[in-house]
């Protein structure tokens, strides 16, 4: 055989490939097939690339100060602008999704996501950072950031839905691992300005481009159901085989309206609320801690990175145990878990307590994070989640926003920590009894009428 013969072999062999690979997208568009692992996907590498973004202000701070001499408090007020815009935005936002649909909501948010990287990129004055970080970005993450990323994945997954949201979760989660170190590295190679300049191709490329391309709103759109076709089917044989273990989906929708009356939402928000006031004041303050109690730089930075990993690979294996087991009682479960791994800071003198706290609380974060994503839908529905989400996501910004100021005022006022963590995880346990007695709600068609 000859080397022409050859090559038109291989030609033939890729060709095959490529009309195998065209195929099954083909399929995927049908009405009997399911397009919701190419969102999914697409939702995948949207996390990878908007993790960065999420992290960058803590990473490239101290050049900023190195190179411009900026004060810390002054430049951290954009950091604050930002999420006190994004917060009030989401209401606003969660219309929008319901109205224009979530690839618009995704195109247009990090379009201006990228503008505002371009920007940082050039900074030479504090208005830009301010402009750039505080209401670029701010308005850009909320238009076109977790919220809408969420909604995918509650579109195309209903008894999928803790398996899809862990996936697209934990892409961020082992995101988190590397991007430090790999940023950098870049900074010192190529510079804090070029770095931007990379981290904004990439965010064009996975959270503009692809979307736009390839992501659909709705499996209605197409013509398909939630879960593919096989759903109705799979629901029917897993009741007659396992009644008792599938987890709760609401039979009616909630409006808007209908799910702010209800006590449960209350205690839904309030959960979050809390949970999220304690996680940005421990990982704002937790390196500043490990520093006080004689843990080195090195370890410490390692410390995080098994915090992080540990919290990736629980959020992918609770996705799963969700799809058997109901995500209330996980969610129970894992709070007693992240008491236990928060208290281990209040004793710890030591790297082995530390690191037994790093694994603890970041398998309960990783779970926290994917009920938190699961629950809603689950008690409220799909049809008006973004709404749903978009109301109460000003009561989390403004609580979170809280976390790390409030624990470093009582870390100024009392000489150490260990006050502002006994606060921090008194506040876990009213998160605990929250999320303890939120009970799915039963919506107001399916309510009895009382007897005459």
């Amino acid at each position: 055989m000859s080397p022409f013969d050859d090559s038109k072999a291989g030609f033939r062999a890729e060709a095959a490939i490529f009309e195998e690979n065209s195929s099954m997208a083909l399929r995927a568009l049908e009405k009997d097939g399911f397009y919701g692992w190419i969102n999914l996907a697409v939702m995948f590498f949207f996390n990878v690339a908007m993790m960065p973004m999420l992290m960058a202000f803590s990473l490239f701070l101290p050049f900023w100060v190195r190179e411009f001499g900026w004060s810390r408090g002054v430049m951290s007020g954009a950091q604050t602008l930002s999420i006190i815009l994004s917060g009030l935005a989401a209401p606003m936002v969660g219309v929008f999704i319901m109205k224009h649909g979530t690839k618009c909501a995704i195109v247009i948010g990090n379009l201006m996501n990228v503008a505002g990287l371009l920007l940082l990129a050039h900074q030479s004055q504090i208005w830009q950072l301010y402009l750039g970080i505080g209401v670029i970005l701010g308005l850009g993450l909320s238009i076109g950031g977790m919220l809408a990323m969420m909604t995918v994945i509650n579109n195309w997954f209903v008894m999928k839905r803790p398996a899809a949201l862990s996936i697209a979760m934990a892409s961020m989660g082992f995101s988190g691992v590397i991007v430090s170190p790999t940023m950098m590295k870049l900074i010192d190679v190529v510079g804090w300005r070029n770095t931007y300049l990379i981290l904004t191709i990439a965010v064009f490329l996975f959270c503009v481009v692809s979307p736009a391309l390839l992501l659909r709103n709705k499996p209605e759109d197409l013509g398909q159901t939630p879960d593919g076709p096989a759903r109705q089917k799979a629901e029917k044989a897993e009741l007659e085989k396992r009644p008792r273990s599938i987890p709760y989906k609401t039979p009616v929708d909630f409006t808007v309206r209908e799910a702010l009356r209800t006590r449960t939402l209350w205690l839904l928000v309030t959960y979050g609320g809390l949970q999220f006031f304690v996680m940005m004041g421990l990982t704002t303050h937790q390196i500043a801690f490990f520093f006080d109690i004689g843990i080195s730089t090195t370890m410490a930075g390692i410390v995080g990175g098994i915090f992080s990993a540990v919290m990736g690979i629980s959020q992918l294996g609770i996705g799963f145990l969700g799809l058997r087991f109901k995500m209330h009682s996980l969610a129970v479960a894992s709070m007693l878990l992240g008491m236990i791994g928060f208290s281990f800071l209040l004793f710890a003198k030591s790297l082995p307590m530390v690191i037994a706290y790093a694994v603890t609380y970041g398998v309960s974060q990783g779970i926290q994070s994917i009920a938190m994503g699961n629950l809603f839908p689950d008690y409220f529905g799909r049809s008006e989640f973004p709404k749903i989400m978009g109301y109460t996501m000003p009561f989390n910004t403004f609580v979170s926003s809280l976390g790390a100021p409030v624990t470093g005022f009582i870390r100024d006022a009392t000489a150490s920590y260990l006050p502002a963590f006994r606060l921090l995880l008194a506040l876990l346990g009213v998160s605990f009894f929250c999320i303890l007695f939120a009970k799915p709600p039963v919506h107001p068609s399916l309510k009895k009428p009382l007897a005459g």
